[in-house]
């Protein structure tokens, strides 16, 4: 009796930790797949346009020329991964964007993607009332020989 005692009350404790650990898997996995998408966002990095300007996007921020970087957050749902809706979530922050409400949207080439512009998310998600629009590529890269700066 002693023996079948212990063996239960092990089992009641292996019972409850298990679905305990299974949670913590769970939560853990879907944060790392939340950090890999974001550090993986094909939007991020440094870009130009024919003006002249330079954009640069982080993973918190957008930067255009000197100006002060905006926060945003990617609101982007349903997506095939070739395009992205972003909200700028600092009002009055960059005076470039004329709207709250940024559609990021890659063609066949991976280096240049279309901004589009909008006052409402309404607007952004229809593609309707857009207030700008500029074409963005990635900077021609550095050969590795011109890089050394003979």
């Amino acid at each position: 009796m002693t023996y079948l005692s212990r063996f239960t009350s092990h089992f009641a404790n292996v019972r409850f930790l298990l679905p305990l650990l299974a949670i913590l898997f769970v939560a853990a996995t879907r944060i790392a797949a939340t950090e890999e998408k974001e550090e993986t966002a094909s939007y991020f990095g440094d870009w130009t346009n024919a003006h002249g300007d330079t954009l640069q996007i982080t993973s918190d921020s957008i930067q255009v020329n000197d100006e002060k970087p905006v926060r945003y957050d990617d609101i982007t749902e349903d997506s095939d991964g070739s395009f992205f809706v972003l909200q700028i979530k600092d009002g009055n922050g960059s005076s470039y964007f004329e709207g709250k409400f940024l559609r990021i949207t890659f063609g066949k080439d991976p280096d240049r993607f279309t901004m589009s512009i909008y006052k409402t998310l309404a607007d952004a998600l229809k593609k309707e009332n857009e207030v700008k629009r500029v074409e963005w590529t990635a900077p021609p890269e550095e050969d590795e020989d011109d890089a050394g700066g003979e």
